[in-house]
């Protein structure tokens, strides 16, 4: 970090969300964007100019030549070991898209690399940034649902996915990650103590994917939560669907991303009041992705 606090950072794959995550940090005031990498080095090259900075097709020169305080690694999850291996060796702080990796293994070794390193690693989950996901859990701090009783996700999109994916990341990783995520946050402070997942293959079976899974999660305070995934909508029709319910002793609260609202209800001695939220509390998904960067910069230690 420079004399004035501002972050110097570099972009790592080039690609879809690597070009939202230069844009964006070339929006922030208190970061800057140095650099981008990524092995297609057009790519590189088109980001750079666009963004006005320096491009570079390996990750280890970037990082001998140019002084960088964090870096964004915008790769496949196929490659995120890679990249954050000698971005944390080089004691840079990480923000890392989500899914922090394609598997278990992969992500206790991110994990381990970095508090080997003594580094920040941060990964880019999107949804505490989501109005509606937030407005429920602060509700539920708040005690306007009562105790959670549970819980039940659901996130469905067509089998278009599994098929571009082709077996490289399971459903858990890919899409249940921003579920799970949410659950969790919606639970604290109580932690799960056992699942049960059970899964059906059929349709998707030539693509080496599951069809779809049910996850159920019990939490030491008694909470069950229920997180349904699926692969397996006709291609052109929903295209995508996801929608949480959270049930408490004194009221509910249900998101549907679909119609893009939040409804909470309450027990009142008047009977039941309904509250349905969507104008002020939405933001579009790059709206969420600003406020993640900026989250990242701002708990930036200094050292």
């Amino acid at each position: 970090m420079n004399n004035s606090g501002v972050l110097r950072m570099a972009v790592v794959g080039c690609g879809y969300f690597g070009e939202k995550h230069a844009d964006i940090i070339g929006q922030l005031s208190n970061a800057e964007l140095v650099a981008v990498c990524d092995k297609n080095w057009e790519a590189a090259k088109r980001l750079a100019q666009r963004t006005s900075c320096k491009a570079y097709e390996d990750i280890e020169e970037m990082l001998a030549k140019e002084q960088l305080d964090a870096v964004s690694i915008a790769v496949s999850e196929t490659f995120h070991l890679d990249a954050v291996r000698p971005v944390a060796k080089a004691g840079k702080h990480i923000l890392l898209e989500k899914p922090i990796a394609r598997n278990t293994e992969e992500a206790l070794e991110i994990v381990r690399l970095a508090e080997e390193n003594q580094i920040r690693l941060m990964v880019g989950h999107v949804l505490k940034w989501d109005g509606r996901y937030q407005y429920t859990a602060e509700a539920i701090a708040r005690g306007d649902l009562g105790e959670v009783i549970s819980m039940y996700l659901k996130r469905s999109s067509t089998n278009g996915t599994v098929k571009r994916l082709h077996g490289k990341i399971s459903m858990f990783h890919y899409m249940g990650v921003h579920d799970f995520e949410a659950m969790l946050t919606f639970a604290e402070p109580a932690r799960p103590v056992k699942a049960y997942a059970q899964w059906v293959g059929k349709k998707n079976v030539p693509y080496n994917g599951k069809d779809t899974v049910f996850n159920t999660i019990t939490f030491d305070n008694g909470i069950v939560a229920c997180i349904q995934l699926c692969w397996a909508l006709p291609e052109g029709s929903l295209d995508f669907v996801a929608c949480a319910e959270v049930v408490g002793t004194k009221g509910a609260s249900y998101i549907d991303v679909k119609d893009q609202g939040l409804s909470i209800y309450r027990e009142e001695a008047s009977g039941i009041s309904r509250a349905h939220l969507l104008a002020g509390i939405l933001r579009t998904c790059t709206w969420q992705a600003e406020r993640r960067n900026q989250s990242f910069c701002e708990k930036y230690p200094e050292r």
